[in-house]
């Protein structure tokens, strides 16, 4: 089909820009491991290559760290297996750690990179590190609460960016209670968007009387292990909408909570069946398909489950609603299941296969509710 034609070409130009990409970060180490000891050499880069100075030695840092400290993360984007930006990712999270401890994220985060979206790769690279070094991710963590503030960004034509830099689970409740209130305000003759009904609410909570408060609840999503919440494990939790969190806040969050049971597979980590004759699925069945999916999942894509629409793969009546034939797809990716070519099967509960317009097959398999990491 003229389609693969296209799709193929794109792809070997990705894989032409990613090795030009390790080369030109081959070439900067090599510039900034001969001018060593020289304090302005990189003005030199910057004005040859028109960067800001900031740019430049944030390049300088990440060439020398790929070369010395992730010489494998350099090679798989010199082989086009990753693409700069998943190479970035890799650098980032690395910065703090020893070269054996960055070394071990390597190993273990490239083995499934290459199939993965950037997105996917950061939650894994993200678990990796707090399995790698946990004491020194918990020093961070620390260090990043001390660092919570708040701010404004002047924005064009009388706008500005109001922002709150907050630990995870209060900044996920802080928007859902936003969203929930906004939700609730809205009705069908209100000309805005809910986007803008948002914005208005978090105006007016801030700004409205105090002592005044809404009687709309929200729900945090956070799933950990029976040994974390007994302190035997300091394996992490998973916050839905925001991804791993440390063992100790999973177990502050524990301390004011309502918590369901979830059965799981001891090897795999995927929840267990759960089924209705229904064409509604019960509350019970839904979070059941929230948890064990986590995200819409059409390829690539990580809206959250319990944000999406629940969809029945094979159309009820002739398809039951149960584990075994329902997934969340958010409504755009619902869209395009119902209105293209797209096709979709669901040959095990949780397991997706796709296949495209253009005649490509995906894979999603079932998510492990405590996150996806390769064996240490």
């Amino acid at each position: 089909m003229e389609e693969v034609k296209f799709l193929d070409a794109l792809a070997y130009h990705e894989k032409q820009i990613s090795y030009h990409q390790a080369q030109s970060m081959r070439v900067l180490a090599d510039y900034a491991i001969a001018c060593e000891g020289e304090e302005f050499f990189d003005a030199e880069i910057a004005a040859a290559m028109r960067w800001t100075s900031r740019w430049t030695t944030g390049q300088i840092a990440m060439s020398l760290d790929l070369v010395t400290k992730l010489p494998q993360t350099l090679n798989a984007l010199e082989k086009g297996e990753i693409d700069f930006y998943k190479a970035r990712v890799l650098y980032d999270k690395t910065v703090p750690l020893s070269a054996d401890q960055a070394a071990q994220v390597e190993e273990r985060v490239l083995v499934k990179a290459p199939d993965q979206t950037g997105a996917q790769m950061r939650q894994l690279t993200n678990r990796v590190v707090m399995r790698v070094d946990p004491e020194g991710h918990k020093e961070r963590a620390e260090m990043r609460k001390a660092q919570r503030c708040t701010g404004i960004d002047a924005m064009e034509e009388d706008m500005a960016r109001f922002w709150t830099y907050l630990p995870a689970h209060l900044a996920t409740a802080c928007y859902q209670r936003v969203d929930a209130i906004a939700r609730q305000v809205k009705t069908p003759t209100d000309p805005r968007t809910l986007d803008q009904v948002r914005a208005d609410v978090v105006a007016d909570l801030l700004l409205a009387t105090p002592g005044k408060e809404s009687a709309v609840k929200v729900e945090l999503y956070v799933t950990v292990s029976a040994a974390t919440l007994m302190g035997l494990s300091e394996q992490p939790g998973e916050l839905a909408g925001h991804g791993p969190i440390t063992a100790d806040l999973a177990r502050e969050l524990a301390g004011d909570a309502t918590w369901r049971r979830l059965l799981t597979d001891p090897v795999t980590g995927e929840p267990l069946e759960f089924g209705t004759s229904t064409y509604r699925p019960p509350k019970a069945l839904k979070r059941f398909v929230w948890i064990r999916d986590q995200t819409c999942r059409f390829p690539g894509c990580m809206r959250q489950a319990h944000k999406s629409e629940l969809d029945h793969t094979v159309p009820f009546p002739l398809g039951s609603t149960s584990e075994a034939n329902l997934g969340p797809f958010c409504k755009h990716h619902h869209r395009v299941k119902h209105r293209t070519a797209w096709e979709v099967t669901q040959p095990k509960p949780g397991r997706f296969c796709f296949r495209s317009p253009a005649g490509k097959k995906y894979q999603r398999d079932p998510e492990p509710v405590l996150g996806d990491l390769p064996p240490f």
